[in-house]
């Protein structure tokens, strides 16, 4: 399994964007796995192309609950 932050109010990367909310990918028995998409979809699909990941290799999103700052991104997609 591995775990990559998309999104978080502090970037763990100087090229990534921070914001309130949350993201990140689960990859896991070869599906890769969108857990929350943060607060704006326009920052996650700029640290999703930072990341280089690829929205379309996407097979599931999982919403953990329905606060604006984790679902704000579904619009996205």
């Amino acid at each position: 399994m591995k775990i990559t932050i998309i999104y978080d109010n502090t970037a763990w990367d100087k090229n990534l964007k921070s914001d309130w909310g949350f993201s990140c990918l689960v990859e896991v028995f070869e599906k890769n796995i969108l857990f929350d998409t943060g607060a704006k979809a326009d920052i996650l699909n700029y640290n999703m192309k930072q990341l280089k990941i690829d929205p379309m290799q996407i097979d599931e999103v999982f919403i953990s609950h329905s606060h604006w700052d984790h679902t704000g991104g579904l619009s996205w997609f």
